[in-house]
Order: C-alpha cells, then sequence, then structure tokens
C-alpha cells in the first residue's frame, strides 16, 4: 500500500467512507446507542450511585435505582456524542497504512479510544443531570459549576476535536513524515532559486 500523500485522492476516499459510514450508522446506531448505555451505566454506579441507564433509537435515558421511573425521564440525545464516531472512522479508512493488518490494527484502536471519550461524556451528562435537576441538595456550588464546565467541554470536543485528535495522534509520525518531506522540499526549491539567482549574478557581472 502506498503512503504517498496525495490530497485529492484522500479528499475523494475520506468523502466517499464518510458517505458510507453515514449510511451504515442508520442502522447500527440504535445498538451502538444501547452498548454506550450499558457501559454508562456501570461507571456512573461505580463514581456515584446506582443508576439505570437505558436507550430508545439513539436516545439516552437515566434514573435512579430503586425508585419508581417517571413517563418522562432525564434523556441524552446520544447522536450527538456518537457523530464523532462517523468521521473518525472515514478518517481511519482513507489514510494509508503500511498494510491492512496494520490499518485494521489502527481502527480498532481509534475506535477504542473513541468510546473511552462517549462513555466519559455520558457519565458527565448524567452527573450533571444529577447536580442540576434531580438531587442538586447533594452538590454543592462547586461542584455543580465543575460539572458544567467539563460536561460542556466535553460535548464541545465531540465533534469538533475529538476525531481529529484520535486521527492525528494515530497517524502522528506519518504527519511529522509528511511535514518534514514538506519542509525538505520547500528548502530544497528555496537553495535552488538561491543558487539561480548567485549564478545570474555572476553571468550578469
Amino acid at each position: 500500500m502506498s503512503l504517498a500523500v496525495e490530497p485529492l485522492k484522500f479528499l475523494g476516499r475520506l468523502l466517499v467512507a464518510f458517505v458510507a459510514f453515514f449510511a451504515a450508522w442508520l442502522a447500527i446506531g440504535p445498538a451502538y446507542t444501547s452498548m454506550l448505555a450499558a457501559l454508562a451505566e456501570l461507571t456512573v454506579s461505580v463514581v456515584d450511585r446506582p443508576t439505570h441507564v437505558w436507550s430508545q433509537g439513539t436516545t439516552v435515558f437515566f434514573w435512579p435505582r430503586g425508585y419508581p421511573v417517571p413517563t418522562a425521564p432525564p434523556s441524552i440525545a446520544a447522536e450527538w456524542i456518537q457523530a464523532n464516531t462517523i468521521l473518525l472512522l472515514a478518517l481511519m479508512v482513507a489514510t494509508a497504512a503500511p498494510t491492512w493488518r496494520a490499518k485494521g490494527k489502527r481502527m480498532l484502536i481509534a475506535l477504542v479510544l473513541v468510546l473511552l471519550w462517549q462513555v466519559l461524556d455520558v457519565t458527565l451528562a448524567i452527573e450533571f443531570g444529577y447536580a442540576t435537576q434531580l438531587d442538586p441538595y447533594s452538590y454543592n456550588a462547586a461542584t455543580r459549576y465543575r460539572l458544567a464546565l467539563f460536561t460542556n467541554l466535553a460535548m464541545y470536543l465531540d465533534t469538533q476535536i475529538i476525531p481529529f485528535m484520535i486521527w492525528a495522534g494515530i497517524h502522528f509520525r506519518e504527519l511529522l513524515a509528511i511535514a518534514g518531506t514538506v519542509h525538505g522540499r520547500e528548502a530544497l526549491a528555496g537553495g535552488r532559486a538561491r543558487r539561480g539567482r548567485a549564478t545570474s549574478k555572476r553571468y550578469s557581472a
């Protein structure tokens, strides 16, 4: 597999992969949300209190265990949290790797990292729900402020930066090599231009 970077081909592969993953996500999104809810239930129950977390479609619901569940429990729109998966997978597929085995390994690492971030995101959102809606008296003002800060920060990072952070982190060496190659070409071109100017000055003199 060629590791040469051709911008137009890369953008073409990225667009095709993004459309394909977006179409596939319409089918697998609810199942993924169910898995995300199950993992978030474990983390919230450990860091705070026993909590029942479940999903319907791509919406996550939560309620403290041992209490009757109301008809409209608090909910989290998981599609916004999970949208980074589509872009991340498209970036991973569009980026060349030495072998298909290496590409598969990198995609698996990327999936694990983004899933961990999403679990953190849902956990923070549930904690924020407890602190502001369900049980505000159990949290002081400073804790509520920190939860608001980190919850909003995590959600802003979700689709804006996280896919690129994970992608760039996994391909860090390749990106450095590309940057070095571009810098080397620019330096070589600059050196040739300087030598050309010096030669023209000698002949004109």
